[in-house]
């Protein structure tokens, strides 16, 4: 289609739709002196200036009396038609009514005006109760509202899909949205819906109530001294809010004190009046835990307020316990760790010593027997071999040899059956490539963030040798009950991550858990992600703009890294990228990982090529590396947010539409997202050129001109 074709056809498009907009119902029968009659909204005005009005007003019909005055209405023809409308005096081809008749015209509004004054209330850590008023203009009956609830700040460190409920119109204005993430900030939007259409959301923004940190890892003890006793702890870990505060609490041997999220413990003279066998001995803000990490409980110091008093009388074989505090505002929430048990004798280190040399003892013994053990498997297999080299010396050169089958090498475990080999053969290659992690060292949390092709996902953390612990994305695969295809599919997607698992900027492999009946694949977990961090940017948190092009120039090293291994990221957006707490980028998606993504509709990243094909190449993923970096210029803003439908948005890329130039982006840098748009493929620019995207000068971000609309990008 020639570009004058093209114009051409936009503007019939264009007539078309005002010209249903402006249809006319007919002329009915009305006085000006009707006190039913609304009042009017317009004096001297046009017939498109009064459907455009009314439209504005969400009423689905204009009407124009005695050529002079515009009302909106929701219906008409109450008294019945007229013959008595006259022809406008400034456009003689529409009636503009006259005194006792009104021309009535459609204003091609369909759904309900939004609905009103939306209040926003906490109920428990994951629900919010929300209470609106209906629409002023219904257009007829609203048969349902859908609360839609889009997370705009978290302290998670997954990402969080929305969270939707519908209600049936007329019977209620209020609900409880439940399974939200506590501590998190939502934007709640409402959209009343009528037989013919939906109304504009509405909305309202408020956070969950913050939940009780991750328990505690309890402290190791370290050395006792005589009035002392010396832990290692361990930083605390928090998805449901922040992390204030840490505190050490000293517990007499043999009590059981009250824990729970709201219990407070009192500092030891305080305790000591109220005869209590439990206290508070030192607190400490999060910024100073390396300074506390080896804690000397009973040194004698003022720490946070609290007197570290020395352990003496019925405190000196105590127990030592962390907790952990969240606050925000007046909220807080405590999490307590096991006891740590201190009591330490000298008899108890004799028999420790008696005992460490009979367990070298028997050691010793066993690595003995060991030897020999292997020593005699070894003879028995160079006899066996002699013995049957000799017997195939000893057949006739003549004598035929049939074999009645195929022949397989069986050891002495038996023929293992065709079906269940790759499963054994996996496991073999898992243990030599990547960790295998003790199911005491995986703490996997309950809350499903997501439902994967082969399992559920959710978040938890792994303990390492060292004693730290480190926030993880946790696959639960019941593998054993998965089909054979589904199970070569998994191991296909799980190989793509163990191959590029050691790449700086991937969210790689972190190791892999196996029981009896489950397979837990566990990922590295961004605290960040990128999406989420451009737009709290626009809430005034601080977001590093001179890092925009080196973090964009180590995304393109790790889809390059992707590229050399043959494999092609197929959900590249700024929900997809990680982000470490020094602005590092953590590329996420790729291989089994995709499964743990938020549910993003990923049309506005699909390059032109791949809207009618399944199979994604590299230059496709060219296309979306460029929607990516102008999401990121943008602030996280909704690419082509002019464009509803995902239908829409492929016809407008199809037709040449492109993603427009902001207005801090320098040239050069719009040229490079220009040239990653190109028709052809093959003259899109490689992930090469890309990585020096940060030899350019990027102008500092002072406009924010691009909207973000959640339920444009979201599932």
């Amino acid at each position: 289609m020639s570009e004058m074709s093209a114009i051409a056809f936009l503007l019939f498009l264009y007539g078309v739709y005002f010209a249903c907009a402006e249809k006319y119902e007919g002329c009915f029968s009305n006085n000006a002196l009707n006190p039913e009659l609304p009042s009017p909204v317009l004096e001297y005005t046009s017939v498109s200036e009064c459907t455009k009005k009314c439209r504005s007003h969400y009423y689905m019909f204009a009407g124009l009396m005695n050529g002079q005055k515009c009302y909106c209405i929701s219906r008409f023809g109450q008294n019945g038609p007229s013959n008595g409308c006259d022809h406008c005096i400034d456009d003689p081809t529409n009636y503009c009514g006259s005194f006792a008749a009104m021309s009535v015209y459609a204003t091609g509004q369909q759904g309900p005006s939004p609905p009103r004054r939306i209040e926003v209330t906490r109920d428990d850590i994951d629900a919010l109760v929300i209470t609106w008023q209906p629409p002023d203009i219904p257009n007829g009956n609203v048969t349902f509202y859908t609360v839609r609830a889009v997370v705009v700040k978290t302290h998670a460190s997954n990402v969080l899909p929305p969270v939707e409920s519908q209600i049936q119109g007329g019977v209620s204005n209020s609900t409880i949205l439940r399974g939200l993430q506590p501590g998190t900030k939502y934007n709640i939007s409402i959209v009343a819906s009528n037989t013919q259409g939906l109304s504009e959301p509405a909305y309202a923004v408020e956070w969950t109530l913050i939940g009780p940190p991750d328990k505690p890892v309890t402290p190791e003890v370290l050395e006792r001294g005589d009035s002392t006793i010396t832990v290692m702890l361990t930083e605390g870990h928090s998805e449901y809010g922040p992390i204030s505060a840490y505190q050490v609490v000293v517990v007499q041997t043999g009590t059981i004190p009250p824990i729970g999220p709201h219990v407070e413990y009192l500092n030891y003279e305080s305790a000591s009046k109220q005869g209590l066998n439990y206290y508070v001995t030192a607190q400490f803000d999060p910024s100073d835990f390396h300074k506390y990490k080896r804690f000397i409980v009973g040194d004698g110091k003022m720490i946070g307020g609290y007197y570290n008093i020395p352990l003496k009388n019925h405190f000196v074989s105590a127990q030592v316990g962390q907790v952990v505090i969240s606050r925000v505002g007046e909220e807080i929430q405590r999490s307590y760790s096991d006891l740590a048990n201190n009591m330490f004798n000298r008899e108890a280190t004799a028999t420790g010593s008696h005992m460490d040399s009979t367990a070298l003892a028997l050691c010793i013994a066993i690595t003995i027997l060991s030897i020999l053990l292997a020593v005699s498997i070894f003879l028995y297999f160079v006899l066996r071999r002699r013995h049957e080299r000799f017997n195939m010396r000893k057949l006739p050169e003549q004598q035929e040899l049939t074999l009645q089958g195929p022949v397989y090498e069986v050891d002495n475990m038996g023929y293992i059956p065709e079906d269940i080999p790759e499963r054994v053969n996996h496991y073999q290659e898992l243990k030599r490539k990547v960790w295998s992690i003790p199911r005491n060292s995986l703490s996997v949390d309950s809350f499903v963030v997501r439902r994967g092709r082969f399992g559920s996902v959710h978040t938890g953390t792994v303990s390492k040798d060292d004693g730290s612990s480190s926030p993880v994305t946790i696959h639960t695969i019941a593998d054993g009950a998965l089909k054979g295809s589904d199970k070569r599919h998994m191991l296909r997607e799980l190989d793509v991550c163990i191959r590029t698992s050691s790449m700086k900027y991937l969210a790689g492999l972190v190791g892999t858990c196996e029981t009896s009946d489950t397979l837990y694949v566990v990922l590295e977990s961004p605290p960040h992600i990128l999406k989420s961090r451009l737009l709290g940017a626009r809430s005034g948190d601080a977001f590093p703009t001179d890092r925009i092009l080196s973090i964009s120039t180590s995304i393109a090293v790790a889809l390059q890294y992707l590229a050399d291994y043959k494999i092609v990221h197929t959900h590249l957006c700024a929900r997809s990228v990680g982000l470490t707490n020094d602005w590092t980028p953590k590329l996420m998606g790729h291989g089994i990982a995709k499964y743990a993504l938020e549910d993003v509709k990923y049309t506005r990243w699909t390059a032109i090529e791949c809207f009618d094909r399944q199979k994604k190449h590299q230059p496709g993923v060219i296309w979306s590396f460029g929607v990516l970096l102008w999401e990121i210029l943008s602030m996280g803003g909704t690419p082509y947010s002019n464009l509803t439908l995902d239908s829409e948005v492929e016809e407008a890329v199809t037709r040449g539409v492109r993603l427009p130039q902001l207005l801090d982006v320098p040239d050069p840098i719009y040229e490079v997202m220009s040239s990653c748009w190109r028709d052809d493929p093959e003259e899109r620019p490689t992930f090469d050129e890309l990585t020096r995207l940060d030899t350019l000068t990027m102008c500092p971000i002072t406009a924010i001109t691009e909207p973000y609309l959640p339920e444009l990008e979201l599932n």
